[in-house]
């Protein structure tokens, strides 16, 4: 009640415009990962696995940000797609490593290409004004 009272409107807020503004591109993004298979998020796990093939699944979860837990069943879905493999360390049997199959290194340029589509029409859906502004932000 008090944001209410001091003029703050959830329809008029910059998290609100921003939401809006990216829905039809995170369905866009949606739509391209199934037509590939993928869950929207699962590709966030393979671009780690992109960027670094082999991490642990903790160092996998942190740079994720979710829980050990989380990992373990996103890991669990990947695995049954045919995507990663998970295996013992060789040096330390108590962490298990996190590998790219062929079929999950091959995703890497079309998951790439329906996230750069999908940011290429946010940005040409900005003025150079808010394009400049969101660059100095970030």
């Amino acid at each position: 009640m008090r944001d209410m009272e001091n003029g703050y409107s959830l329809l008029d807020s910059t998290m609100y415009a921003l939401i809006v503004r990216l829905g039809s591109h995170k369905r866009q993004i949606a739509a391209g990962l199934e037509r590939l298979g993928l869950r929207l998020g699962q590709e966030v796990y393979l671009a780690q696995l992109w960027r670094r093939d082999g991490l642990c699944q903790g160092e996998l979860a942190e740079r994720t940000k979710v829980t050990a837990a989380n990992i373990t069943q996103v890991l669990r879905g990947l695995e049954k797609q045919g995507l990663v493999v998970r295996r013992r360390d060789d040096g330390d049997a108590r962490i298990q490593r996190v590998w790219l199959t062929d079929a999950g290194r091959a995703l890497e340029r079309p998951v790439t290409e329906v996230w750069h589509d999908a940011e290429a029409a946010w940005l040409a859906s900005l003025t150079p004004t808010q394009r400049k502004a969101i660059a100095r932000l970030l």
